[in-house]
């Protein structure tokens, strides 16, 4: 299997759960923090008029390095996420991450987590934001002698059930590059997703004699439409998160890791106070690898 796939997966899950759930995101926006109307029994008093505009902000970011698994391998993982907002939080039980080996130069995946929300005085359960990814690698950072890779990375968006009613079915237009510097590498994403946002990730990345990984990263979405709701109601157009997390393998074909992540711009009611997750990832028809094991070839 090739090196360092479980640590992908847990830079994708930490950068995925710092944003924000898009479901929840537009219902605060929707529902809360507009100016009060006057009261009906006072009708001389003026009434705001509502600027134009949706009160949705549309961010998307994606975190992966360009290694694929070897064909006819893969990985299931399953984690557990808490995220919290200046107006409510939300709970990831379970969520899932599946992956497959295609050939030596594509797998595909998809991400399905369960959620469980509160905000304010409303409550909702049900299946989160599915996500399907096929990644082509077309540069493979062990076979140059720069150690630099680049792949592409097409994704599915199908969101959860949206209160106003628009489209579920998105999709984006990431790609990624890595460059590998003894134990450590350097890798990032940038891109476009069809709901009106671009992005660039990157994370730095080092695993240690025994094993351990720890990894920091640091996301930049903005939101490309302009909204004049959302001015009005304090939403940033862009935001900058950052994540750290720790695995290792305890198993030979199963990890662990954990990791925490929060938004560093401006606060608002999309801002991501806190996020905790932790989880595992098995691996079928093949080990856990990791930097450290990775042959240059």
């Amino acid at each position: 299997m090739n090196a360092r796939r479980s640590l992908s997966i847990v830079c994708l899950s930490i950068a995925a759960l710092s944003l924000p759930h898009r479901a929840a995101a537009q219902g605060n926006s929707q529902n809360h923090g507009r100016a009060a109307r006057p009261p009906a029994t006072a009708p001389a008093a003026p009434v705001p008029v509502q600027p134009a505009g949706t009160g949705v902000r549309n961010f998307g970011a994606w975190l992966d390095d360009t290694s694929i698994v070897d064909p006819h391998t893969g990985w299931a993982g399953f984690s557990l996420g808490y995220w919290k907002s200046p107006l409510g939080h939300q709970i990831d039980m379970p969520s899932s991450d599946i992956g497959y080996g295609l050939s030596r130069s594509v797998q595909v995946g998809f991400t399905m987590p369960y959620y469980r929300s509160r905000f304010g005085t409303d409550a909702a359960a049900g299946l989160g934001d599915v996500y399907l990814n096929a990644k082509i690698n077309l540069v493979d950072p062990t076979k140059n002698p720069q150690h630099a890779g680049v792949a592409v990375i097409p994704v599915v968006e199908i969101l959860s059930g949206l209160p106003d009613g628009s489209n579920r079915w998105h999709w984006g237009a990431p790609f990624s590059a890595e460059i590998l510097v003894g134990p450590a590498r350097v890798y990032g994403a940038g891109g476009y997703f069809s709901r009106g946002a671009i992005f660039g990730s990157g994370a730095v990345e080092w695993t240690s004699a025994r094993n351990y990984t720890v990894t920091g990263s640091l996301t930049r979405s903005y939101s490309l439409a302009d909204d004049p709701l959302s001015d009005a109601l304090g939403l940033n157009r862009h935001r900058l998160d950052a994540s750290g997390s720790v695995s290792r393998a305890i198993a030979k074909s199963v990890a662990i890791y954990g990791g925490v992540a929060r938004t560093l711009s401006r606060a608002d009611a999309n801002s991501t106070r806190i996020s905790l997750n932790a989880g595992f990832v098995t691996f079928f028809n093949g080990p856990v690898q990791t930097p450290a094991r990775r042959k240059r070839k």
